[in-house]
């Protein structure tokens, strides 16, 4: 890596600071579609026309629309396309930044430009230049809902996928629902895709069992999002008791082997309530290789299970435990006492309790790892 490219800021913390100093002057609303022709682009398109209606002035930049596009694009202006207008059309960000419009529409956020960063990294420039973003994207272009579907269908997704982290940057994020039915019954008469096309996603991603799971996750999607939006206003509010909208659950674990089955308990727990859940781990002092090579494993089973790991470093595992639990809003909190040869006063759990409010604390038995003598 060259000095230039280790000194490139990365684009999607860039994005979210730009979408937080500008977030009173413009926005960035996003419609989520679960499957093709959920209606996505359909929606972005008539909220342009609307906007654009009330004298607003709109210009759409990239699309990719099924079927007829000038019916699709009618009363709309198509940068560059003004006697033809292609069914898909790649993004020119220059191009709009000169041409200055008040909002902006890009079809698929995921979807790579002609130098190779997804057309998400450009919104950052948009914001910053005073431009509302109306997008859409495709719940399988999430990273978190894309590795879930590797396990419905049995293989990688084919489509480019967007960190979960950079939904933080969408002011509005909104689910264009139909039931899967419906959506089968509208791709047959439609003709959203050709009778080839239809054949072929009938016994892939269009089968009723797929767009169910399909569906459901994007609902986690904007329940996440959701989420998300809460513990930043109740951050800003300075509210640091959390509102039980949604659980989230935080497992914390010692350095230690053999807690694998601890974590997919407590996975299932949190699964049962439909909570967030984190696994937490403090070190105080570097680790051997084997204990690295513990952790990691964790970690990777954290991640499997939809969950997320996070390794903290602190000179105290209680004070930087505590920390880190009022910082990210937990409601439950499950402690496990480690295994001594003797009692020890001021132990991890003691503090821990002693340091918290407004948090449900669950203290798992004392149990010998397996493998541990």
């Amino acid at each position: 890596m060259s000095g230039r490219d280790a000194a490139r800021p990365d684009p999607m913390e860039v994005l979210k600071r730009v979408s937080a100093e500008t977030r009173r002057r413009v926005l960035f609303r996003v419609y989520l579609g679960y499957a093709r022709g959920a209606g996505a682009t359909t929606a972005m398109l008539d909220e342009a026309r609307r906007r654009s209606g009330r004298g607003t002035d709109v210009l759409v930049a990239a699309h990719s629309v099924h079927g007829d596009a000038d019916r699709a694009l009618r009363d709309l202006e198509v940068l560059g396309a003004v006697r033809h207008r292609p069914a898909k059309m790649r993004l020119d960000v220059d191009a709009v930044l000169a041409r200055n419009p008040e909002v902006v529409c890009i079809d698929d956020l995921a979807d790579p430009e002609t130098a190779g960063p997804p057309r998400l990294e450009a919104v950052a420039r948009f914001l910053a230049a005073g431009i509302t973003v109306l997008a859409t994207v495709h719940v399988l272009s999430i990273k978190s809902a894309a590795t879930a579907f590797t396990s419905v269908v049995g293989k990688e997704p084919s489509r480019p996928v967007i960190e979960d982290g950079a939904l933080e940057a969408i002011d509005e994020l909104e689910l264009v629902d139909l039931t899967p039915t419906d959506l089968l019954q509208r791709l047959r008469e439609q003709r959203v895709l050709t009778p080839a096309e239809l054949a072929v996603a009938l016994q892939l991603d269009l089968r009723l069992g797929t767009l169910e799971a399909l569906r459901e996750s994007a609902f986690r999607v904007i329940a996440e999002h959701a989420d998300r939006q809460l513990v930043r206003f109740m951050h800003e509010t300075g509210v640091d008791v959390p509102w039980e909208v949604r659980g989230r659950i935080v497992l914390c674990v010692p350095v230690q082997r053999g807690l694998e089955a601890r974590i997919r308990r407590a996975h299932a727990y949190a699964a049962a309530q439909d909570a967030k859940f984190s696994v937490v781990s403090v070190r105080t002092r570097q680790l051997s290789d084997e204990e690295k090579e513990w952790m990691g494993g964790y970690a990777a089973l954290t991640h499997q299970l939809g969950g997320e790991y996070v390794h903290l470093h602190g000179r105290s595992v209680a004070s930087t435990l505590v920390e880190y639990i009022r910082e990210s809003l937990a409601t439950e909190v499950i402690l496990g006492h480690r295994r001594r040869t003797r009692w020890l006063p001021g132990n991890t759990t003691s503090e821990v309790i002693q340091r918290l409010s407004g948090v449900d604390v669950h203290i798992l038995r004392a149990a010998v790892p397996a493998g541990v003598n």
